[in-house]
């Protein structure tokens, strides 16, 4: 896993301007995501997008509104619904009428969803670790500021 990473850093490092991070920023992102993948992989959850491992950690046993969840992630209600449906169809969410509106649909884990959910939490913890591991604590906490400045300044109009 490492080692592919490595190899398609290379490639990227080959192609770009020293100046421009766009390439490093994209590819230290395809990174984390593939090694969320396949940490959830070998806890047997297989066929998982970053768009389930991005949601999961937004659902409890309480559950939300699908438009809540549209919101919260970014996505449009449509696009919501297709992966709440996704999700009910591989079974790790339920939905449920809302007992304050009965018109209106709570999303909510269903056991095995609750299970997902703690092996992304595991999963997170094992690349938080490795970053440690690999950056040393201190410029870890700095790149983690350096990005969350960069990230505010990048929304900015």
């Amino acid at each position: 896993m490492v080692k592919q990473f490595d190899q398609t850093h290379a490639k990227v490092s080959e192609f770009r301007k020293p100046d421009d991070i766009a390439p490093i920023i994209g590819a230290a992102s395809r990174g984390m995501i593939a090694a969320m993948m396949a940490r959830l992989l070998t806890r047997g959850f297989d066929g998982m997008t970053p768009a389930f491992a991005g949601l999961i950690p937004l659902l409890d046993a309480n559950g939300a509104r699908p438009s809540a969840l549209a919101q919260r992630s970014g996505v449009t209600k449509q696009a919501m619904s297709q992966l709440i449906h996704e999700l009910e169809t591989r079974g790790y969410v339920e939905q449920v009428p809302d007992p304050a509106d009965t018109r209106a649909k709570i999303v909510r884990l269903s056991k095995r969803g609750v299970a997902l959910r703690q092996a992304c939490f595991l999963a997170r913890k094992e690349i938080q670790s490795l970053a440690a591991e690999t950056l040393g604590k201190t410029r870890l906490a700095r790149l983690q500021q350096d990005l969350t400045r960069l990230t505010a300044a990048l929304r900015e109009p």
